[in-house]
């Protein structure tokens, strides 16, 4: 079973895209909301870098080989710990922990329906392969 598949309207793509851009936006929230404790500010980089790098990928390669399922899977767990990470790290500012919490819901949701659509269309494509005669 392969683990990319393509997208005939490019919707994952501009998904994949939408959701660099939450990464991207985690990198500079982190200097306009200044996050206390500096823990929650390096997991802001780190995080966002990896979301807007991963996310990045999927929206290039998207229109060639598809979107990855495990890059988008991986994506939407980073979204979910970006949702928790402000009350494990005990955030002070209100603005940085309201956007941590909702940037990383939009992350996870938008990730995770493209990790979900591109296994429902792989699943369809590797069975028409196997009825083909």
């Amino acid at each position: 079973m392969s683990e990319t598949t393509t997208d005939s309207d490019n919707t994952g793509g501009y998904i994949s895209a939408a959701t660099a851009l939450l990464g991207a936006w985690l990198i500079v929230g982190v200097f306009v909301f200044s996050p206390m404790p500096d823990a929650n500010f390096w997991n802001d980089i780190i995080v966002g870098g990896a979301i807007g790098t991963i996310a990045g990928y999927n929206a290039i390669q998207s229109d060639d080989r598809g979107i990855n399922t495990g890059a988008a899977s991986l994506v939407a767990l980073l979204g979910l710990w970006m949702v928790i990470a402000p009350f494990v790290f005990e955030t002070t500012g209100a603005a940085s922990f309201w956007s941590d919490v909702l940037t990383g819901a939009l992350v996870a949701v938008l990730a995770g329906y493209n990790a979900y659509r591109s296994r429902e269309t792989d699943r369809r494509a590797t069975t028409a392969e196997a009825e083909t005669p």
